[in-house]
């Protein structure tokens, strides 16, 4: 019996705004190290990478066994509430400040 366990959207999301921000990050020093001009491949590269490191966390889904699969769903579930609260909290600190 195959189980469907799914990143939620709000993990995908925020696993391609790390990957952007790395590829672009990365791009720059390579780009200053090598004097060339690479900032046009970031979304290129950044669009690969999102799509395997997406692709490799599924593969590794299909090794949970059918028992656990709703506690792993529900610890997705509770890193989005998670991030998700850490994010407003200083959403909340930056306007106070």
């Amino acid at each position: 019996m195959e189980v469907l366990i799914s990143l939620p959207e709000e993990l995908k999301a925020l696993i391609a705004v790390f990957v952007t921000l790395a590829v672009t990050q990365a791009l720059k020093w390579f780009s200053a190290q090598l004097n060339v001009d690479l900032s046009g491949y970031a979304a290129q590269v950044t669009a690969a990478l999102v799509g395997s490191i997406l692709v490799l966390i599924n593969a590794a889904f299909t090794n949970v066994p059918a028992e656990l699969a709703p506690i792993v769903q529900s610890l997705l579930g509770l890193a989005v509430v998670v991030l998700g609260a850490f994010g407003a909290y200083n959403l909340l600190l930056k306007k106070k400040g």
